[in-house]
């Protein structure tokens, strides 16, 4: 059985596996885990292949419904993040492999796969895997994911007692740490980021111990610090929180060479709104020009950011003052540039999701314009989606085009070595052609590479080579820039726009479009009125 809430992921685990040559057969695929669950009760399949970011139910929690209803179904997790929580959770399930979806080949999954087919043969009796107990870790994820919930809080207290953390007091205050990429991306590689948000975690955990409470969770990348307390006039609440959450700076910066950021709500809270405030900090980055530390007022609840639009156009000079700088190797250039950009765009306080997007369309110009392939640019053009500050955003901004520059530098005295022979391999507009021709299909790396007579994972590698991109990636923007011009000009609904670019189910088109575009459809057709 395979789960993915990505369709043409669906599409393209279907078509990387002869099953049939494995003596396998999928006998159910969704992209739904509701549906999931009811497809698992009618198949009984013995594997399940599933992704772990689903929406409604994660991957995790599904493998443990999966479990209870055939004890002995193997399990095989793939996720885009390589998550050192999630991974913890899926050993402790006893699955039986965790795979990258970005590194995912057809060797690795074919490979895991037989493992099990050859576990299933010898197996001579049912096995029961059913997990008997989950460590503390794992019964702490399990409050956060309450809390975030907001389920019955009389419920919440009762299970927060029975895991030893003491919600005793009515009032909470609540503060979301990140790590600054920049400062990451200079001391670790790009695969360590998940433990080393677990190593942060561990010291805020260790922190905790003597700031009474206080308790730290870590979720996915970033830290979600509660503090529970009375409010009374002999103790100053704000001076101990905001005290841990310094402390937390200090030992990070001086253990690790990792910088943070934090937002913190600074009036109190009960513990049914923690939830709300916590989705509203995630997604508005209400920090984002202010710096490593901002205090939010209750007074502020349910508003929004008063940001402002990113104008049509606005940032094309920019682009072009970067390309001329890159060209020349104008490193002094460039950092004026930037340093325009952050008092242009930061002193208006411009929507950052656009702006993100902007500045990462223009590296994206700028390597394809120069010819240079970097290996760390994919991560780079992630942690800046992901970045809380625009310090953070402009950093890794500047060290992934002095990174290109010293790249493009490199290749140029090579070919005047003459060491650079012509390529025969293929081209951009070539892919670009046979996506045109296909827009209303759901395309996959593995149609291009039939197309091109290519290897599909020696495609694979050369089209991240090339692009900075995975291919699911690149089909994915490049149909929602289409997208973004159709619901400008045109007076097509949204379903037509969506089956024309091969997207059968609007919910899914809608959710690929705000990924990309950072807005939703109908957001976006709002502002171009």
């Amino acid at each position: 059985m395979l789960i993915d809430d990505d369709v043409p992921m669906l599409k393209l685990l279907r078509q990387m596996i002869d099953w049939e040559q494995l003596q396998l057969k999928v006998v159910a695929s969704t992209y739904s885990s509701e549906k999931a669950l009811y497809l698992f009760q009618q198949t009984a399949p013995d594997i399940v292949v599933t992704d772990i970011g689903l929406p409604q139910m994660n991957g995790i929690e599904l493998a443990e419904q999966f479990r209870r209803i055939k004890p002995d179904v193997r399990i095989i997790f793939i996720t885009c993040h390589e998550d050192f929580n999630y991974a913890q959770q899926a050993l402790k399930l006893q699955a039986d492999d965790y795979l990258i979806k970005d590194q995912l080949t057809s060797e690795q999954l074919q490979q895991s796969l037989l493992k099990l087919v050859r576990s299933l043969q010898q197996q001579s009796s049912s096995v029961s895997t059913q997990p008997s107990s989950y460590n503390h870790q794992l019964f702490k994820q399990g409050l956060l994911q309450r809390v975030l919930d907001g389920i019955n809080v009389d419920e919440m207290l009762k299970y927060a007692a029975g895991i030893g953390v003491g919600w005793n007091y009515p009032w909470f205050r609540l503060s979301l740490v990140h790590v600054q990429y920049a400062s990451y991306v200079e001391h670790y590689p790009q695969q360590s980021l998940s433990l080393i948000c677990y190593a942060v975690y561990n010291i805020a955990e260790e922190l905790a111990k003597t700031y009474e409470g206080i308790t730290p969770f870590l979720q996915q990348q970033h830290l979600v610090i509660v503090y529970n307390y009375r409010d009374n006039f002999a103790d100053n609440n704000v001076l101990h929180f905001n005290s841990y959450l310094l402390k937390l700076r200090e030992q990070v910066a001086q253990f690790m060479r990792l910088q943070l950021v934090n937002v913190t709500v600074r009036d109190k809270l009960q513990l049914k709104q923690l939830g709300a405030w916590y989705h509203s900090l995630l997604r508005h980055k209400y920090e984002f020009y202010v710096g490593e530390s901002m205090l939010i007022g209750d007074r502020q609840q349910g508003m929004q950011p008063t940001w402002l639009p990113l104008r049509t156009g606005e940032f094309d000079h920019y682009k072009a003052e970067l390309k001329q700088a890159l060209d020349i190797r104008d490193m002094d250039g460039m950092k004026r540039v930037l340093a325009d950009i952050k008092d242009n765009f930061g002193a208006r306080s411009i929507e950052p999701t656009s702006l993100m997007h902007e500045l990462k369309v223009c590296l994206r110009e700028l390597a394809f314009a120069a010819s240079v392939r970097l290996d760390e640019a994919e991560a780079i053009y992630e942690y800046i989606e992901q970045a809380r500050t625009f310090d953070d955003v402009l950093a890794l901004t500047e060290r992934l085009i002095i990174a290109m520059a010293m790249l493009h530098d490199k290749q140029e005295k090579k070919q005047g070595r003459g060491t650079l022979a012509g390529s025969s391999e293929p081209k951009l507009h070539q892919i670009q052609h046979f996506i045109e021709q296909h827009l209303a299909d759901s395309i996959t790396s593995i149609d291009i590479a039939r197309y091109l007579y290519l290897n599909p994972s020696y495609f694979s590698r050369y089209f991240k080579r090339m692009t900075g991109s995975n291919f699911t990636d690149y089909v994915h923007q490049y149909k929602m820039n289409i997208a973004s011009k159709m619901l400008k000009t045109s007076g097509q609904t949204l379903e037509e726009i969506a089956l024309a670019l091969g997207y059968s189910d609007r919910t899914y088109f809608s959710k690929v479009f705000k990924k990309y575009m950072g807005v939703t459809p109908s957001e976006h057709k709002n502002r171009c009125s």
